[in-house]
Order: structure tokens, then C-alpha cells, then sequence
């Protein structure tokens, strides 16, 4: 690769540069294409710094504007002397290409950071310098990832296609005559105030420790994969796959959870599991237990996800476990940058993303226990990503003495950009870490689930496969 010239367009940069001297209206044009780094010679570097100094200062932008402010910082020469500029404005007989040219300016700046990117992936392959190959691959797709954030964003768009596009959408939920038009939560006045979970959306579930939000998590990402055949990708920051995996096969087989960790189980409970671990191995639900994940991590592994088995839903247990890789000024500020990535990245795979948010302990000081959106913890950014934002609270967590309150679950609305709040009434049963539509009556036992046939029988083996998973030492299946 010595000796060979980087990708660049000498021509372009001059063009730009004339255009903006000759009309400096044209920087509306270019200034949220390009920054001065696009330029390959340093001299049109130094020279797009001072015409974007003068237009930042609401100053003239004209040959003898620029030329005296080169003078003032010592800068001339690097830009390439007086006449180069005449030159440059001298050449150039209209702005109307301008945007044209940035954008091939700023294509040319890519591909040569891909070649830099890709030269030290290079080196570093040679050289084995990284901690293990897993957590190399998700740098070297992180580092390239940042590059294609440096891509232009859309823009506007004008009404003729906006309106279009709304109004196939809007075609689209008529002829679905269904109150859900998003994905099911199996949670029947919960899919009615908010018409299912939705593509593009950032949904919080928050509540203070032990108030079941891991269970209320995994109940819904188990009703997705399983009875509505979505694929699901679980990120457990707190927890192991095998833990999570058992929580799931607890509540779907409707088995107690501590007979089940404890392994003694009744003769009756065998088929109910055995059942439930054919299920379940037949979804697409995927868990990652990877500790102190962060944004861009998740967002490649999800990706990757999604050009292999498809994607329906993120989850994340939860928010504030995640990290950055870069240093903050503060937690607070990191916490805002994950929930506006997380925000970013349900918009990108259009899929909603669920995270899961700690409430802080000012609850706990209240004589009302029952949260409110104030309660967030380290960030009111969470507050302003959100789309939806639902808060647990059970009575009999604070009151257990109470036998009436047993199970008491409340789902508070506290945020729902495209819909109402309120509170929706749930059923806990803690036994098997179930969340479940209120009864009318507390006391109304849960419907046993179906029965698989003897193992062997004339569909074979139920037990077929084992649950997926995908974490970073293993491929998704």
C-alpha cells in the first residue's frame, strides 16, 4: 500500500472553496455535510476553518474577508498564499454544484478513514494485540460503525412523501381491523392502552429493586418468542443465561421457581417442564449476559442478529448497567448518552426496545410508595428518550402482613408519547415470577397449562434442541 494515493477530489475542494468566496449563502448547502477534516489538503483545511470562523461570526464572506483573517492568524501561507485564492474564486463560475461536490468530498474523507480503520485492525490482528478475538471483532465493527455514523443524515423531506407514507400506514392498520397493531405483551388491558409495543419505539420499565421487573421483563419477552414466534434479544446484565433461562422455564411451565433451583421436583412437574423446554427451545428467544455492555456493543450484536434470524424486540435488563467506552463528565451524562443511543438504535432496526430503569430511594421516604416519573434514577434524558415509560408497584411488597394485597400488581403509565396513562391492574403470582391480567377474583387459581404427550410418542421427543442463546464466545445459531 506505500507509494499508492488516497481516494480524494482536488477539484471538488477547490469548487467548494471558490463557491463559498464568490457566494457565501451556498454554506447552508454544505455545512452539515462536511466538517474541515473532509478536506484532503491541509491547506483547504485551514481555508474552510476561516470561511466557517467568519460565517460563525456573522461576518462578510468574500476574497478580502478570508485573506485578512488568514493574515490576522498567521495562516495565508498554509492556505496556499494570496494568489491561490484569487485563483480558487477566479475558476469558479456558479455555487449551484456546491452540494454536489461536498458530497464527493466527503465520500473521499470516508474512504480514506475506512483505509486508516482497516490499517489498524491490520496491525493490531498481526501484532494479537487485544484482550481475546470476541471483544476484538466487537471493537473492530464498533470502529467501523462510528464511521457510518459519520454519514449525512436524511434531512427533511417534504409533505408530498411524508404524507404518502402516512397515509399507506394508516391504509395498512385499517385493513388489519385489530385494536393491537404492534406486538403483543399478552397482557390484555396493557395491549389496550397502548395498542402493543411498536418498531422505532423506546419503552422504560421502571421500579425499585425486588418489585419484579426482571420477571415482568421475561414474561413479556416469553409471550413474544413463544406464542407470537418473534425473535427476542435478551440482554441480561445482571444475571447469567442459565439463571434467566431458568426464571423462563419456571413461568412457562408454571413450575415453583425454588423447587425448580432446588431440583426437587414432584413426578407431576416433569412433563410440565419437559414441555416447556420444547417450547421454548423452538423460539428465537437469544440471551447475552454480557456484564457492562455498551450501546454500540449492543447495537452490533443486534445487527448481526437481525441479517441472520431477523429481529423483533430488544430487551435490556437494565439501563444502568450499561457503560460507555469513552470517559464522562459525569454518570449523568452517560446515562443520558445510553438512553439516547438506545433511543437511536430502535429506530435503526425498528424494532422496540425495552430497558429496564432502578427508581431511586426517594420512593422508600414517601408515605405514597407509588412511583412517579420524578423517580428515575441518575437522569431525566430517560424521561425525554422514552416513548413509553411504565412503572411496577405491588402492594404486598411494603404491606405483607395484608392477605387481601397478596399479588396486587400495578403497571403505572406515566409517559406514553402516542396514547394515554394510566394504571393497569395485574395479577403477581411470585411462586412461578408470572405477571398476569387481574381477576376478578384474587383468589382465582392459574389455568394449568397444556400437557405434552409421553417422550417418544408418536411426534417424537418434545425435548428437541436446547434454548438459544447468543453471547460473545458463541454465534447465533
Amino acid at each position: 500500500m506505500a507509494g499508492r494515493v488516497p481516494p480524494q477530489n482536488l477539484e471538488a475542494e477547490q469548487s467548494i472553496l471558490g463557491s463559498l468566496m464568490l457566494d457565501p449563502e451556498a454554506w447552508d448547502q454544505v455545512s452539515d455535510l462536511i466538517e474541515p477534516q473532509d478536506f484532503y489538503k491541509n491547506g483547504h483545511q485551514v481555508l474552510f476553518k476561516a470561511i466557517k470562523e467568519l460565517i460563525t461570526r456573522s461576518l462578510p464572506v468574500d476574497l478580502i474577508t478570508v485573506n485578512n483573517l488568514l493574515i490576522s492568524n498567521g495562516e495565508l501561507q498554509a492556505a496556499g498564499g494570496a494568489e491561490y485564492l484569487a485563483d480558487l474564486v477566479g475558476r469558479t463560475v456558479s455555487s449551484a454544484n456546491v452540494s454536489v461536490y461536498a458530497k464527493i468530498v466527503k465520500e473521499k474523507s470516508l474512504l480514506r478513514k475506512m483505509i486508516h480503520t482497516s490499517t489498524e485492525i491490520l496491525e493490531k490482528s498481526y501484532a494479537e494485540d487485544f484482550i481475546t478475538v470476541d471483544h476484538f471483532l466487537d471493537e473492530a465493527e464498533e470502529k467501523f460503525y462510528k464511521l457510518g455514523e459519520q454519514k449525512s443524515a436524511q434531512g427533511l423531506n417534504g409533505p408530498l412523501e411524508l404524507v404518502r407514507d402516512s397515509m399507506m400506514k394508516i391504509e395498512e392498520l385499517f385493513k388489519q381491523k385489530a385494536e393491537i397493531t404492534g406486538i403483543p405483551t399478552g397482557l390484555t388491558l396493557l395491549d389496550k392502552m397502548t395498542s402493543g409495543l411498536h418498531g422505532g419505539e423506546l419503552i422504560v420499565i421502571a421500579a425499585r429493586p425486588s418489585m419484579g421487573k426482571t420477571a415482568f421483563s421475561l414474561n413479556l419477552a416469553q409471550h413474544m418468542a413463544v406464542k407470537c414466534k418473534k425473535t427476542v434479544a435478551y440482554f441480561s446484565l445482571e444475571m447469567s443465561q442459565q439463571a434467566v433461562m431458568m426464571r423462563v422455564l419456571a413461568a412457562e411451565a408454571r413450575i415453583n421457581m425454588k423447587e425448580l433451583r432446588s431440583g426437587k421436583l414432584a413426578d407431576t412437574a416433569w412433563p410440565k417442564l419437559i414441555h416447556a423446554a420444547g417450547l421454548i427451545s423452538e423460539s428465537k428467544l437469544f440471551i447475552d449476559e454480557t456484564s457492562g455492555l455498551s450501546p454500540l456493543e449492543l447495537r452490533s450484536r443486534c445487527r448481526r442478529l437481525k441479517a441472520q434470524h431477523g429481529l423483533d424486540c430488544i430487551m435490556i435488563d437494565y439501563l444502568q448497567l450499561m457503560k460507555l467506552k469513552e470517559k464522562t463528565e459525569s454518570r449523568e451524562r452517560e446515562v443520558a448518552e445510553i438512553s439516547r443511543t438506545l433511543k437511536s438504535i430502535a429506530k435503526e432496526l425498528d424494532v422496540p426496545v425495552i430497558a429496564l430503569a432502578q427508581l431511586n430511594r426517594g420512593v422508600e421516604g414517601r408515605t405514597e410508595k407509588r412511583p412517579m416519573l420524578s423517580d428515575l434514577r441518575e437522569s431525566g434524558s430517560i424521561e425525554q428518550d422514552a416513548d413509553i415509560i411504565m412503572m411496577l408497584y405491588r402492594d404486598d411488597y411494603y404491606d405483607k402482613e395484608d392477605q387481601e394485597k397478596k399479588g396486587h400488581a400495578e403497571v403505572i403509565i406515566g409517559k406514553q408519547r402516542n396514547g394515554p396513562t394510566g394504571t393497569v391492574r395485574l395479577t403477581f403470582d411470585a411462586d412461578h415470577g408470572r405477571f398476569r391480567d387481574a381477576d376478578p377474583e384474587p383468589s382465582h387459581p392459574l389455568p394449568p397449562p397444556p400437557i405434552a404427550g409421553p417422550p417418544g410418542g408418536p411426534k417424537g421427543p418434545p425435548m428437541a434442541g436446547k434454548p438459544r442463546n447468543f453471547a460473545p464466545g458463541a454465534g447465533a445459531p
